[in-house]
């Protein structure tokens, strides 16, 4: 049921939200205009039109994406990545206005300075308000009364879960069938559950197999003694985290597996960050570090300055990786993996693995739009082909580009593969990078990586 406290708290993000973006176009004005001109001037008219439209315009992505939505299974992380996403799109929107109405009315110190104060604000209210919203809920005040009823096999995974979630803000009020499982406490039969009364109950969840007719029969009671009415479903299949339905007309069809870069506009801000970026670090760094690697790796050993292989990419796709040359040449590269003590390295080599320097070119692949910033990481045709074979999800990893770095590289997930185990946790944790793709998940890996970097010298 809908909580009478939900309409209070998507009003208080709106309302928070436009007071932060309000506020952020005062503060800059008053820095780029010393003051914040209240009278007619010359851009009066001008900036008037403008706060219109960025108040205007972030309602209505707020609605379109649903950023005010305070479900109570929704983690403040994800919840700032939707901000995140309309952040970035109100950007956008502006910068499409601007140059249809081909006007350079407006500051560009202005809009420097509001965007980066809406950025360092808008972001901690959001997440701060979802985690208070959690704890509030996890102290008993906003709760739904809830009942179970059935033998389904995951009504109990269910009974648990909720037990161990206090934030999410449901209270069981009985357990009630007529082949109970042991393992919840129970009230009753279902003929006594029939008896409470109307307002005892918010919601019910039902379990049963797919075919009992029961199932149909708990619907019509819910409905006519005005209770939510949810169904607990076996899907033969355990750690479904993310799964959605789909609607052919009136043919409900599972989607297993939530991949948030299957919308094109996710895409669009993954793949803009990654050419930024790449385009900072080739012109800011590799411009001068590139040739002096070269020059030293020349002069370190015989043999060419680039490392060029084959690796499985975007849909199990073919490319040409690019790497600092850290090895003499032989002739199991595409083979073989590195090893630790590997014999093939040179001494320069190994000071380029040490601190990811003979990663950089790869800088270039992403330019091309072969590789991402942040992804799983690449493995060579051979690899593939054998860890495949090895664990069942290890393909899943190839809906997403690959990455320079990635969320299993920043924990420690590199290295060796001996055997299955030690490609099992990767795959696992490609997945679920993957399946819980956000702006945020990925400014964080750079940011680890960086640091892991640099302190390389410290750990090794």
């Amino acid at each position: 049921m809908q909580s009478r406290y939900a309409f209070i708290f998507q009003l208080l993000i709106i309302v928070g939200d436009l007071l932060l973006l309000n506020g952020c176009f005062g503060l800059a004005l008053a820095l780029r205009f010393d003051e914040i001109p209240l009278q007619q001037t010359d851009y009066y008219d001008y900036y008037l039109q403008l706060i219109l439209f960025f108040n205007v315009g972030w309602l209505l992505l707020t609605f379109a994406f649903n950023t005010h939505d305070t479900r109570r299974t929704l983690e403040p992380r994800k919840a700032t990545s939707k901000v995140l996403n309309v952040y970035f799109l109100h950007i956008f929107l502006l910068l499409l206005v601007l140059v249809s109405l081909k006007r350079d009315v407006y500051s560009r110190l202005f809009l420097i300075y509001f965007y980066t104060s809406l950025l360092v604000t808008m972001l901690p209210w959001r997440f701060f308000f979802i985690r208070l919203l959690r704890n509030y809920r996890k102290r008993g005040v906003s709760y739904r009364k809830v009942v179970l009823v059935g033998d389904g096999p995951d009504l109990y995974r269910f009974y648990e879960t909720v037990n161990q979630h206090p934030e999410y803000g449901l209270r069981f009020q009985g357990y009630y069938s007529d082949n109970p499982l042991g393992n919840i406490p129970l009230s009753g039969d279902e003929v006594q559950l029939k008896g409470l009364k109307a307002g005892e109950i918010d919601e019910l969840y039902c379990a049963y197999r797919s075919d009992d007719e029961r199932i149909l029969q708990w619907f019509r009671w819910a409905d006519q003694n005005l209770v939510r009415f949810r169904v607990v479903p076996n899907l033969g299949i355990r750690n479904f985290k993310a799964v959605e339905m789909d609607f052919y007309h009136d043919v409900p069809v599972l989607v297993h597996r939530k991949e948030p870069l299957e919308y094109l506009h996710n895409r669009w801000l993954k793949r803009i960050g990654d050419i930024i970026f790449s385009l900072i670090i080739l012109l800011g760094i590799g411009s001068w570090l590139f040739p002096i690697l070269a020059i030293a790796i020349k002069l370190d050993s015989k043999g060419p300055v680039f490392f060029r292989q084959k690796r499985t990419g975007l849909r199990n796709d073919e490319f040409t990786i690019y790497k600092f040359r850290s090895m003499r040449p032989n002739a199991e590269a595409n083979e073989q993996q590195a090893l630790a003590g590997d014999q093939r390295f040179t001494a320069l080599g190994r000071f380029l693995r040490r601190y990811n320097l003979d990663e950089l070119p790869q800088f270039l692949n992403v330019l091309k739009g072969e590789m991402s910033i942040v992804g799983p990481r690449p493995h060579m045709l051979a690899h593939t082909r054998e860890y495949r074979e090895w664990t069942d999800r290890y393909m899943v990893r190839h809906f997403a580009k690959p990455g320079i770095t990635g969320l299993a590289q920043i924990n420690g997930l590199r290295g060796e593969v001996r055997q299955a185990s030690d490609i099992e946790q990767r795959v696992k944790t490609d997945v679920y990078y993957i399946e819980n793709w956000s702006v945020l998940l990925d400014v964080k890996i750079i940011l680890t990586t960086i640091y892991q970097s640099l302190t390389a010298s410290t750990s090794q």
